[in-house]
């Protein structure tokens, strides 16, 4: 029993494409394509940003403005309090237009300090230094002191005209 003809027949395909492997992207295509256009976006706006001209003198007329006003509302009756609002006016007002750290500092630590107001003139510095160790007497001496708060309160006002002057 002889067989003729073969029962194995190969069969070839029809569409022959499906044997051809598929390219799909994959996800981190799509992530550094978004990538890539974001970074151009910020490239553009950071390039087509106005740049904003800064004012030296801002914040020393803003606060020699807020020194004025806290000069403005008046003297305080005891001379141990007027010492204590002319001391922070000042020392407000020298951290900012100074950025001194006069604010945070005690009278001996601002005095001991070389750099201490370096901006200033030598007679304004020593004009400061002399007013604030005036102010320290007053406000830790122990009996109540008989200066005129008046006095005090304009002696702070001179001092701070001079000081934005100079």
């Amino acid at each position: 029993m002889e067989e003729k003809e073969n029962s194995f027949k190969l069969v070839e395909s029809r569409d022959a494409i499906d044997l051809v492997p598929r390219w799909e992207p994959q996800a981190w295509w799509y992530f550094a394509a978004a990538g890539v256009i974001f970074s151009m976006m910020l490239l553009v706006l950071l390039l087509r940003r106005k740049k904003v001209v800064a004012d030296p003198g801002r914040e020393k007329r803003e606060a020699y403005l807020a020194a004025k006003a806290g000069f403005g509302k008046g003297t305080a009756a005891d001379p141990k309090e007027a010492a204590v609002t002319v001391s922070e006016i000042l020392r407000r007002y020298l951290a900012g237009s100074m950025r001194e750290p006069a604010l945070f500092e005690t009278h001996e630590e601002f005095i001991s300090r070389h750099d201490a107001l370096k901006d200033l003139p030598g007679d304004v510095r020593d004009s400061v230094a002399a007013f604030f160790a005036q102010l320290a007497e007053l406000k830790y001496s122990p009996a109540t002191p008989d200066a005129d708060p008046a006095a005090i309160h304009a002696g702070g006002l001179q001092l701070l005209e001079r000081i934005h002057a100079a």
